[in-house]
């Protein structure tokens, strides 16, 4: 698969969501990954595997087709999350852009809600309620990606999710879109739970 021109500026944005997420400590080490649709072709790129946000550079990005195939002259393995990304693209035309993370309230916040509603204006006003997928020990295969597929399927206009134990998924119509929304439902996973601690939400999980 060969794909015209070297995307510098795409990259560019990409690296720029990758640092300032790194920065801010929303992901650490070398876990995480995020990817866009290149416009007018079949064709994501997406985070190397094993290189971290902190310093990632152009080469740490990988063109995959959304058959999956590496682009011609790809040296690196994209993420072992690309299964993944390419169920999300596959299943909705409209999403340009794949932002994940490990983030930890956000991951503890998995373990505590099926889904956590609204909790705060800047929430409810660009996210809506988060929903939280159990989907067992797997994180990154085609099981995974099945259950990604049919959840997305079901929610349409859904823009972001936690992984159980694993952490958010924000899609979006562009990288920087969609790290910004990665940083609000990791504030409103931190509301939830001091919420929660403080005696705001019923045994139910909703708020009272």
């Amino acid at each position: 698969m060969d794909v015209p021109g070297d995307f510098t500026e795409q990259k560019d944005l990409m690296i720029h969501a990758a640092r300032r997420a790194y920065d801010i400590r929303l992901q650490s080490g070398d876990g995480g990954n995020l990817s866009i649709r290149l416009p007018g072709t079949n064709t994501i790129l997406i985070k190397a595997s094993g290189c971290s946000f902190g310093d990632m550079t152009h080469e740490d990005i990988v063109a995959v087709g959304l058959d999956g195939q590496l682009a011609a002259g790809e040296a690196r393995k994209p993420s072992r999350e690309i299964a993944t990304h390419l169920a999300v693209y596959r299943s909705r035309e409209d999403i340009k852009a794949i932002f994940h993370c490990h983030s930890p309230w956000s991951t503890a916040a998995s373990l505590c809600f099926d889904t956590w509603p609204p909790v705060s204006l800047p929430q409810e006003m660009k996210i809506g309620i988060v929903e939280v997928l159990s989907l067992g020990e797997g994180h990154a295969d085609s099981n995974v990606a099945d259950a990604v597929k049919n959840f997305l399927s079901s929610r349409p206009d859904v823009k972001a999710f936690v992984q159980q134990r694993h952490g958010i998924f924000c899609m979006s119509s562009g990288i920087i879109k969609a790290e910004h929304d990665a940083e609000l439902v990791e504030e409103a996973a931190q509301i939830a739970m001091l919420a929660k601690i403080g005696g705001a939400f019923s045994d139910n999980g909703k708020l009272l």
